[in-house]
Order: structure tokens, then sequence, then C-alpha cells
């Protein structure tokens, strides 16, 4: 595999994950319910699923 096609599939890796954590973020708003990311500090916390959507789009 050339050094090409490896940035392309990587690229395609990465599209597909970002693509299941905004429908997961779409269910998990849909449900009320939570998501935890980490700040900007490392630190974990908590925030609705909807207010991640809404900062997201």
């Amino acid at each position: 595999m050339s050094e090409h096609e490896e940035m392309i599939l990587f690229e395609k890796i990465g599209e597909g994950i970002r693509e299941a954590q905004h429908r997961l973020f779409e269910r998990k708003a849909k449900l009320g319910e939570n998501v935890i990311i980490a700040n900007a500090d490392g630190q974990p916390i908590e925030i609705p699923a909807a207010d991640l959507l809404q900062s997201l789009d």
C-alpha cells in the first residue's frame, strides 16, 4: 500500500468515526441523555447531548 493510499484510508476511517459519533450524539439527544467529554484541561465533564450537538453544528 502506498503512502497516498494509506492517507486516503485513514481519512475514510476518521470520517467514519466522526459520523458514528454524530449518530450516537443524535440518539442520546433524542433520549435526553448526557455525554461525557474531556474539557480543555483533559478533565471529564458531563453535558447534555443536545448541547453538544448544537456546538458541533
